[in-house]
């Protein structure tokens, strides 16, 4: 069975990273959330997609210049009363679920690691015992090398673009270099992935090979039908009753 994965909770149902979207996925028939963290001034650890805080709350400006008390009194676009929350306050809301957690580690507004981020996230999985449901993700393969070094036990994941192949030398050195990371999943663009296919299955298997974002029915059951670990999507809801439809039909005789 191919795992679904609600991107950023669900954007395309409620407001992307906020508590009440992932209180709402929880209600799902989905196997995995997807969400992204920043770093305060002061090492905090709150869960927004973007650098800036343009466009997803009422505040402007770079999230990494900002506090953890300011970033939490920070009221979410289209989201009520809701505020950014904390990475515990999301891990909280999936303590007591099976939901995987991917947690995307992020850049800040100039593209540099936040320092001592990663440590700072594993201490909050660690925590509250979530390690073996945790799969910590980013873009930088180096932010993953540290993520190893200090858990080396941590399940990983790169997200792989048209962008980020290119800057590793292309989409076959690009596989080559992530497939040599033991254990590690790689979830391409589908755009991508829908020529590389062939090329990711045999350097990769099915096993470590996802796909991001598949939103449109057609899309979301076209790679529900392909031989690869996990799709993301924005429409965990959508995703969920192709997948059960999917599964009725082979069911049949």
């Amino acid at each position: 069975m191919v795992f679904i994965a609600g991107h950023r909770g669900g954007r395309n149902l409620w407001p992307e990273n906020s508590l009440t979207g992932f209180r709402n996925l929880c209600r799902e028939d989905v196997d995995a959330v997807e969400f992204d963290v920043h770093q305060s001034t002061d090492g905090g650890l709150v869960v927004i997609h973007d650098p800036l805080l343009d466009r997803t709350t009422f505040e402007t400006g770079p999230v990494g210049e900002r506090s953890l008390r300011q970033l939490t009194a920070t009221r979410l676009r289209d989201a009520g009363d809701d505020c950014i929350p904390t990475l515990g306050e999301v891990l909280d809301v999936f303590s007591d679920t099976t939901h995987e957690l991917h947690i995307e580690i992020k850049t800040d507004a100039l593209g540099h690691a936040y320092p001592g981020l990663e440590g700072r996230l594993i201490d909050d999985v660690r925590r509250r015992g979530l390690e073996r449901r945790a799969v910590i993700t980013c873009f930088v393969p180096g932010v993953i090398e540290t993520v190893r070094r200090l858990l080396p036990e941590a399940r990983v994941l790169i997200s792989l673009d048209r962008r980020s192949a290119e800057m590793m030398g292309g989409i076959e050195r690009a596989l080559t270099q992530l497939a040599a990371i033991p254990g590690c999943i790689v979830a391409v663009e589908k755009s991508l992935l829908g020529f590389a296919l062939p090329l990711a299955l045999k350097m990769l298997g099915s096993d470590r090979l996802g796909v991001w974002v598949t939103n449109e029915p057609e899309d979301i059951a076209f790679w529900l039908a392909q031989p690869v670990r996990q799709i993301t999507t924005d429409r965990p809801d959508l995703a969920a009753s192709i997948r059960r439809r999917l599964k009725t039909a082979s069911a049949r005789p």
